[in-house]
């Protein structure tokens, strides 16, 4: 802490949640160091053009050096990768610092999975997820696997030190995610419409993930929802994985190799497999 000024580390995995926060606290937090551009999300929903007011702490450099001003609180983004949570070092460099660290839950674990593939690794699921056979149920169940066996599922959950915890999933409403910062004593002016702004631009990622939660919610009261609309493979996916996550049981996927036109049906096949409903 600089003469009642603070710095807050901002700790995150891949896929952009790290950028944003840090664009929220620099351009809405209270005596926050101003980065110069304006924010401009990319085609795939990243904010990664907005100039940083200090820089990045880069997968754990030998030398970090800035001229942190007294007159500023600052956000600095701590990017170590989505496989290494370690903060030994940075700690070191940042001490006294506040830790905002970016966590994800296994609800939220589709949208990080996602995200991961498109924005960290510049890349495609299509191309990262080769399935053994060119049939839907092939290419769906090889999407299933990777979010329910995928090692990196159970990265990046809150630790025993003393951090200040950001669920992704907080990100997902607006009200939650200001409450969420504002917990940490940040003050912040009204963002709302830089949030509908990342709220629309990444929708591809959080939509799925929405919308799954709605079926199983859906399947489980007995509320017949059509779902012949719902043709993206990916999202068909999610929805298997949520039914898993709920139900603990996997879609037998050769018996079930067309896609389910009604939520009633899917509630039909967990009654078969033994699955009350």
């Amino acid at each position: 802490m600089i003469n009642n000024k603070k710095i807050y580390c901002v700790w995150y995995p891949s896929g952009g949640f790290g950028h944003f926060i840090n664009a929220v606290l620099s351009l809405n937090g209270k005596d926050f160091a101003r980065p110069v551009k304006k924010l401009i999300f990319s085609a795939t929903g990243d904010s990664h053009n907005l100039d940083l007011v200090a820089p990045k702490y880069l997968h754990d450099p030998k030398n970090y050096q800035f001229d942190f001003s007294p007159q500023f609180n600052y956000s600095v983004l701590i990017d170590n990768g989505i496989g290494n949570e370690s903060r030994e070092k940075f700690c070191k460099v940042f001490v006294g610092a506040e830790i905002i660290k970016i966590c994800y839950t296994d609800a939220s674990w589709p949208i990080v999975a996602r995200t991961m593939i498109d924005k960290a690794m510049r890349s495609n699921i299509a191309q990262q997820l080769p399935a053994w056979n060119d049939a839907n149920w092939a290419i769906r169940e090889k999407y299933f696997l990777f979010l329910r066996d995928h090692e990196f599922r159970s990265y990046w959950k809150p630790s025993k030190n003393k951090e200040c915890i950001v669920y992704v999933d907080d990100l997902l409403e607006y009200q939650k995610f200001y409450n969420t910062l504002e917990s940490f004593g940040i003050v912040l002016t009204d963002f709302k419409i830089l949030w509908d702004q990342w709220r629309q631009e990444n929708a591809s990622y959080i939509d799925p993930v929405q919308q799954a939660k709605n079926i199983v919610d859906n399947i489980k009261h007995w509320i017949h929802q059509p779902l012949s609309d719902i043709t993206d493979i990916w999202s068909q996916a999610v929805v298997y994985y949520f039914i898993w996550l709920e139900f603990g049981i996997e879609v037998p996927h050769n018996n079930y190799s067309d896609w389910f036109t009604n939520t009633k049906d899917i509630a039909i096949m967990l009654q078969n497999n033994g699955v009350i409903v």
